[in-house]
């Protein structure tokens, strides 16, 4: 008795990549049924883009089967000389419909990958999320300012919903505003990146209020630099949901460090209000000064988020909350700025000299519950802490925050730490 299809699919969603692939060599009902499944996710490097290119200009299927592209052309080297493997002919007509220039032919003659990834983007007309690593780009990122017009030539990107940008090594980085274009693109929901800085500014803006964006992971890598608070990231957003930034010191390597500047955030953040859920902003990253910063002092402050209405998850720095700039004590206390609607606080970066403050500041937000009634869960980061002043063991919390962890439990809200890279709900050595 054979099996239906809905079977065999379950049955290869089970198999390693390698293995699907030699499904299509079975029989042509094999090859029918699972090439979809095959092609769905492809992951390529350097110079076999022009081979894949090759394969989804002739074989339609192919190109229509993919909707995940995993690229890394990072040291990538290939002779100045044409080849005859990189044949352009039967391209060109392709070439020349969508006004990518003359000088792309010699480009794709030499095998640039940068090149023939911009032509084979113009066959996958499903691809619905890209994950990308390169130095540089001639070829592509032009591509895509094309292809985010008003009326772009052809169906290319336009179902791109996810794009992440991968750092390229130590010395790498991307400049903000030439991977602007994707904000612009119809279908857009989430836009991940590192090793982007703001120092080096392009001519690109995007209109306020237009891009479909939702969700802006600028932290996974902590490895950007936003200098000038990524206002044109935010600001283009119609609905951001989701914020994440963490700062790196090092904008442009051996050239430029730049320190964080809270301030110029919060002043882009304001302009999403009436959409914004979760917000990390440098909970993990680097808070210290270089010294070299000239504008630290101008853009360290930050401001009230009590007009965030749809707040949910709040991850950031204990000063830069409470304002306290470059001096020792806060501007605000902890009840002023925090939305009614608040369900996760995470507060990081707690030093030393802020304990008695910190422990005041949160007793305070559970003495009016009625206030802040959603708020589900407070944890610390206590980096900045030396528990063996406290306690004498580097597993364990300072005991001053035990009666703060009672009247939580009490009250039905979470509390824990932060400590070393993972969660800790319970770090005392003795509980009563």
């Amino acid at each position: 008795m054979s099996l239906n299809r809905d079977i065999w699919l379950l049955v290869s969603a089970h198999l390693q990549q390698r293995d699907k692939a030699n499904l299509l060599l079975v029989c042509r009902d094999w090859y029918s049924l699972f090439l979809r499944e095959v092609y769905r996710t492809i992951s390529i490097r350097g110079l076999q883009v022009h081979f894949l290119t090759q394969t989804v200009r002739s074989n339609p299927n192919i190109a229509t089967a993919i909707r995940n592209l995993n690229l890394d052309l990072s040291f990538v080297y290939f002779k100045s000389d044409p080849h005859p493997n990189y044949e352009v002919d039967t391209i060109w007509d392709a070439v020349k419909a969508n006004n990518l220039g003359d000088s792309w032919r010699e480009s794709l003659r030499i095998g640039c990958p940068d090149a023939w990834l911009a032509v084979m983007v113009l066959s996958l007309d499903s691809l619905t999320s890209m994950s990308l690593k390169f130095c540089e780009s001639n070829y592509f990122l032009p591509l895509v300012d094309r292809m985010a017009a008003a009326n772009p030539t052809g169906r290319a990107l336009q179902r791109l919903s996810r794009v992440a940008f991968h750092p390229d090594g130590v010395m790498g980085f991307y400049i903000a505003s030439e991977l602007i274009p994707f904000f612009n693109l119809p279908a857009m929901q989430v836009f991940s990146a590192g090793g982007i800085c703001e120092y080096h500014y392009g001519p690109m803006s995007p209109k306020p209020g237009t891009s479909t964006i939702r969700e802006l992971d600028l932290g996974g890598f902590k490895t950007n630099n936003g200098s000038r608070g990524f206002a044109d990231y935010i600001t283009s957003c119609a609905n951001l949901e989701v914020f994440d930034y963490q700062h790196d010191n090092k904008a442009v390597w051996k050239e430029a460090y730049l320190d964080f500047h809270p301030l110029l955030f919060y002043n882009a953040l304001c302009s999403q209000k009436h959409s914004l859920r979760k917000l990390r902003l440098n909970d993990s990253g680097q808070m210290e000064e270089t010294g070299v910063d000239e504008e630290y002092e101008k853009y360290i402050g930050f401001g009230s988020l009590a007009d965030f209405h749809r707040l949910q998850e709040l991850y950031i720095p204990f000063r830069t909350l409470l304002q306290f700039g470059s001096g020792d004590k806060p501007e605000v206390s902890l009840v002023e700025v925090l939305p009614h609607s608040l369900e996760t606080l995470c507060l990081s970066h707690c030093y030393e000299a802020d304990v008695a403050l910190l422990i005041e500041s949160l007793q305070s937000l559970l003495v009016q519950r009625e206030r802040f009634p959603n708020v589900k869960r407070i944890q610390l980061q206590l980096g900045a802490i030396d528990p063996r002043k406290h306690s004498g063991s580097k597993k364990l919390a300072p005991p001053c925050f035990l009666p703060l962890e009672m009247k939580c439990c009490k009250i039905g809200v979470r509390f824990g730490f932060r400590l070393y890279g993972r969660d800790v709900d319970h770090v005392y050595a003795d509980r009563p």
